[in-house]
Formats: C-alpha cells, sequence, structure tokens
C-alpha cells in the first residue's frame, strides 16, 4: 500500500515515514501542496496525509482541487494540523476530507485513524478510481496558486456556514430542534464552555441552555445573568418577566456541575437577534478557562448568530401561527375544537389499551350577573384568571381548554376518577380563595365542576364523556354551586 505524505515540516515527514514504513507501508513524502498534487498526478498512491498550513497553497485548497476532479472524489484523504482549532476541523472535513488528525499524535491514533478510513473506503459502494489522471498536464504551479487565494478561501468557509445555518431549516421542524442544531453548529467551528439562545414571547422569555463542557453551577450562574443584562439594555425589554423563566436545558454528558475547579466568565460573547427590525432576542457562548474569544472567533460567532436570526424567527413565528390556530384567543388556552380533536385521540388510546381517562367540566357560578353588574370587560378579567388557576393544577401530559363561554373543560390522561375529582376540588378551592381584580375592589368568584371517566359502562364514546361530565356538573349547580360533582355509572352525580 503506497501513502503520500504531504507536510511542510521535515520532523513530521520524517516522523510519518519511519512509523508506517514500519508497518510495512510504502511512503513518498512532498515538502508543499503544489508537489504534492503532482506526486498524486504521477498515480499509484492509496492514501494521502495532508497538512492544512502550508506555504503557497494550503491542504484545504489541495484537498477541495482533488474532490472537484472526479477520478478523486473516492480517494483518502486524512487532514494534519498543528493548531488544533475547531474551525480547521470543520473546514477540513466539509472540503472533503475523510479524517482530521490535530498535532503532535502517538502512533496508536495514526494507525487508528488510517485504519479507519481505509475500512471505510472499502465499505462505499464505488468502485476504486484511476488516479493516473488526477491533474491536466497542462497545470503548473502559477495555476493552481491563482485559483485558491486566500481570499476565496475565506469566502467559502463563509458561505458553507452560512448554508449549513439555512440547512438546519430544512431538516427540523420544531423550535426546540432549530435552536438546538445552530447552537452544535457555532459548536463545530469555536470553543466555549455554554451557549443559550433566549426568545421573546410576547411578556415571557424562553431560554435555551447548550453544555458542552465540564462547568459549574456559579459559571452557569455567571453567564445567564450577563445574558439578561445585554438583553435587558434593550429599551424594548422593559416589560419582560425576569422572573420566572422557562428554561430547556440541553447537557447529554451531563456536563453541569462536573468541573472540579472554580471557573471565570473569561470569555463571552453575545449578539442580538432581530428580524424584520425587531429584536426578538440574543444568543451567547460564553468560556472559562480558554481566555477571552479572538478576533476570528467572534467573527464567526456574529456571522452564525446573523444567518441564524432569520431561520428561529421563521420557525417561531410558524409555531406562533399553529399556537394560534388551536388557542382561545382571550384565556390562551386550547380551543373547543382542538378540545375536540384531542378527546377522541385520548378516548381511542384508553379503550385500545385499557387505559383510565378522567373529564373535568367546569361552570363558573353566576357569570351572567358579573357581566351584567360590572360589563364584559370584567367578566374577561375573571375568565383569564380563571383559565390561569386551571393551568397551575393539572400536569404536562393534561389539557385544559376553553369549552365555551364560561365553562373550561380538562382532559386527564391514565387518571381514574377518583383521582379526578381531587384534582377538580383543589380547582375549586383555589378559585373560591382567589380575589380578581375589580373596578373597585377585588371580587370573590366561585365554580361548579363535573366529574366524568372511563371505563364506566355508560360511556362509549367520547361524546358520552362530555355528557356525563356535563350532566355531573349541573347536579353540583343544582346542588348549591360551588362544588364537585361525580357522574356514576348509575346515571346519577354524588357529591
Amino acid at each position: 500500500m503506497r501513502i503520500l505524505v504531504v507536510d511542510d515540516s521535515a520532523v513530521i515527514r520524517k516522523m510519518l515515514e519511519e512509523i508506517l514504513v514500519a508497518e510495512g507501508f510504502s511512503v513518498t513524502a512532498a515538502p508543499d501542496g503544489i508537489e504534492g498534487l503532482e506526486a498524486v498526478r504521477s498515480g499509484g498512491f492509496d492514501l494521502m496525509f495532508l497538512d492544512i498550513d502550508m506555504p503557497s497553497i494550503s491542504g484545504l485548497q489541495v484537498c477541495r482541487m482533488l474532490r472537484n476532479d472526479p477520478q478523486f472524489l473516492d480517494f483518502p484523504i486524512i487532514m494534519l494540523t498543528a493548531r488544533g482549532q475547531k474551525q480547521d476541523q470543520f473546514w477540513g472535513l466539509e472540503t472533503g476530507a475523510d479524517a482530521y488528525m490535530t498535532k503532535p499524535f502517538d502512533r496508536d491514533e495514526l494507525l487508528e485513524t488510517l485504519q479507519r478510513v481505509m475500512s471505510e473506503k472499502e465499505r462505499r459502494s464505488e468502485s476504486p478510481k484511476d488516479l493516473t489522471a488526477a491533474l491536466s498536464s497542462d497545470n503548473d504551479g502559477s495555476d493552481l496558486i491563482f485559483k485558491a487565494g486566500e481570499v476565496q478561501e475565506t469566502q467559502l468557509f463563509k458561505m458553507t456556514l452560512v448554508n449549513s445555518i439555512y440547512q438546519i431549516a430544512t431538516r427540523q421542524s420544531d423550535l426546540v430542534d432549530t435552536c438546538r442544531a445552530i447552537s452544535d453548529t457555532l459548536s463545530s467551528v469555536v470553543e466555549f464552555d455554554i451557549a443559550m439562545i433566549l426568545l421573546k414571547d410576547d411578556n415571557r422569555l424562553k431560554l435555551f441552555v447548550y453544555i458542552y463542557r465540564p462547568t459549574t453551577r456559579d459559571f452557569f450562574v455567571q453567564a445567564k445573568k450577563r445574558l439578561m443584562d445585554e438583553l435587558m439594555k434593550d429599551a424594548d425589554s422593559g416589560e419582560l418577566e425576569r422572573e420566572g423563566i422557562d428554561v430547556e436545558l440541553h447537557d447529554p454528558e451531563h456536563n453541569m456541575m462536573k468541573a472540579a475547579e472554580e471557573m471565570s466568565l473569561a470569555g463571552f460573547e453575545a449578539a442580538a437577534l432581530e428580524s424584520k427590525g425587531e429584536n426578538f432576542g440574543m444568543f451567547m457562548m460564553a468560556r472559562g478557562h480558554r481566555g477571552q474569544f479572538k478576533q476570528e472567533e467572534r467573527d464567526i460567532f456574529s456571522l452564525i448568530a446573523r444567518q441564524s436570526a432569520i431561520v428561529v424567527d421563521n420557525v417561531r413565528m410558524y409555531e406562533k401561527i399553529k399556537r394560534f390556530a388551536v388557542a382561545d384567543g382571550l384565556t390562551g388556552l386550547h380551543n373547543h375544537r382542538y378540545f375536540q380533536e384531542q378527546l377522541e385521540k385520548e378516548y381511542s388510546r384508553s379503550r385500545r389499551f385499557n387505559l383510565s381517562l378522567s373529564l373535568i367540566m367546569m361552570d363558573i357560578d353566576h357569570f351572567k350577573d358579573l357581566n351584567d353588574t360590572y360589563g364584559h370587560q370584567q367578566g374577561d378579567v375573571v375568565l383569564k384568571g380563571m383559565a390561569g388557576v386551571l393551568r397551575r393544577c393539572v400536569r404536562d401530559i393534561d389539557l385544559v381548554a376553553r369549552y365555551g363561554g364560561e365553562e373550561f373543560v380538562a382532559i386527564l390522561p391514565e387518571t381514574p376518577k377518583k383521582n379526578a375529582v381531587i384534582v377538580a376540588e383543589r380547582m375549586r378551592e383555589m378559585i373560591e380563595n382567589m380575589e380578581f381584580e375589580g373596578r373597585d375592589e377585588p371580587l370573590k368568584m366561585t365554580a361548579s365542576f363535573g366529574v366524568s371517566g372511563y371505563p364506566d359502562d355508560n360511556i362509549k364514546t367520547r361524546l358520552d364523556l362530555i355528557a356525563r361530565a356535563d350532566e355531573a356538573m349541573y347536579q353540583a349547580k343544582r346542588g348549591g354551586r360551588n362544588r364537585v360533582a361525580l357522574y356514576t355509572p348509575e346515571g346519577r352525580a354524588s357529591q
């Protein structure tokens, strides 16, 4: 097996040659990219070790020229570099290298990488390519240098990054996956410990946190506080709630709390996410042990942040439209149509797997009198307050919806009726003890609840489940209001 080593360092060429010859390989060395290309043109090589940083023409440029020739699409190339920067690795693999190694490396690492690359080549279905006609005979060194200037290299790198960001929009379907993919792309080209994407949603905040290296809680808190301070510099952020932020942590390696020593916020970079003149969030990266970010790293971050803003905003607006399509405009709860669709799904699932399913129906007591006395705006305040109570009383897997007017419903999957009664009683007590904002003084309200559940001999469809809960609720009304009634199979409600 013949191997070509292309590196401007005589020490590296000698070291590679000794290791590879000792393993029975035939080795030819070249001191720069131009001689390396000429050697490839002579034919007969099975693999190339290619240094990135070389005079006249870089390894990246050599790799791209080879990959642009159909005869070299399958030729194994292992990139070498002494810098160890992540953008080198990203760019080397993007230009078509099969593997990437950082100097210095040991014998075992070298041979393992070589074996892996050759095994992958054997698994590929394409036939081996003839290397003898890799480059046309009229290409001299000056032509090669002319083709691959540093300016072109920089622009191609930026274009590849931008394309990577836009590809995320075609691969990901929701905001969670989109933000994670953007953070992972940044991590592939810049070294940092933690990244955060903070998004505004009306007056609420959603924070996505991505941990890539061992870190401490104090470091996380420092980075989060710095990000919030940057956000609050924006004049439009005055009404945002700093407390109670929705946080989604992505830490697959469980790096949080792994750091053995204290970390300080050595490097911090943040950029506003803007689209169509609106600042809708912030993007941040931070690190502790590697010091401040270099200008090259800051430039890469700024490029990714600018392009990501467009992608994130499109996904964010799409999700908002979907949410509006199934939400009640006043309370923000799910609307009647969505409730019916989900109840049908849950009922079918419960029947198929013999699971419990409960339904709570609630009606605000004397709501018509409230509207007649204080007006419909006051009624809207009460409806919003009731919605907030119901949300706080259920689990994430439950569904709360506005059924219509002053009636609300809650679907409780895998919940027996007796447990649903406990949930309904909790709702009733919270409403009874709550003070609703009024024009002149706080208002007190109550509500009546009906509970039905499956399995039940009298429930054959989802409509039966609704009818039984409705019947139990009106039994609670007739019994004096401000109470919970449970429908029983005998056809009567018990309180």
